[in-house]
């Protein structure tokens, strides 16, 4: 069984990626490279709440942020290859700082997607294409041992096995949510 990873805070915000204060344009995150980055990547939100260290995980628009906590429990995939941590700097709109967090790079893309039996909806809006996929079924043993990976046919969706997903609850990470295959919060299917 794979999952969709995803996140909750307890307000309905993002943590914003600063483009202009960073060494990098955010549409690195999707590549899965490596990246080489001289200075801690800047991410603002309004402020920083006083329970922001009981997470885990943080909600972006692009890949999360993730706790040292998180980082200790998953180093061994640094070392194999599959994730890349890099050092971040959370700003508030006073000028408030954390440095608690590191942006979760995914370095491996695979396509994955059980096209077959995933319910999807494609719109086209000029030139671009959107998919919203309205039911997501994986393929068998796409992964490939991997325990994460993003997804090549919508980038913005990180797939994880059910070992990384034990490997979570058994460490009690918060602020992640895993959305098993199949789940729809769409009930006209």
């Amino acid at each position: 069984m794979y999952y969709q990873l995803s996140e909750f805070y307890k307000r309905d915000i993002y943590f914003e990626y600063d483009n202009e204060k960073s060494p990098i344009q955010n549409n690195n995150f999707n590549c899965g490279e490596e990246l080489e980055v001289s200075k801690p990547l800047v991410f603002n939100i309004d402020k920083l709440d006083n329970y922001i260290g009981n997470y885990d995980i943080l909600p972006t628009f692009n890949t999360p942020l993730v706790s040292q906590k998180f980082a200790a429990i998953f180093q061994e995939l640094v070392d194999a290859k599959q994730i890349q941590f890099i050092k971040t700097s959370i700003f508030d709109e006073k000028g408030n700082e954390n440095k608690n967090f590191l942006l979760l790079n995914i370095l491996n893309i695979i396509p994955c997607m059980d096209k077959k039996n995933s319910i999807i909806e494609t719109k086209t809006y000029g030139e671009a294409v959107l998919m919203n996929i309205k039911k997501l079924y994986i393929l068998p043993n796409s992964l490939n041992n991997l325990s994460l990976i993003r997804m090549e046919e919508k980038k913005s969706y990180i797939i994880v096995s059910e070992d990384f997903k034990k490997r979570c609850e058994e460490a009690k990470l918060k602020g992640i949510e895993f959305i098993e295959e199949g789940h729809s919060i769409y009930t006209d299917l």
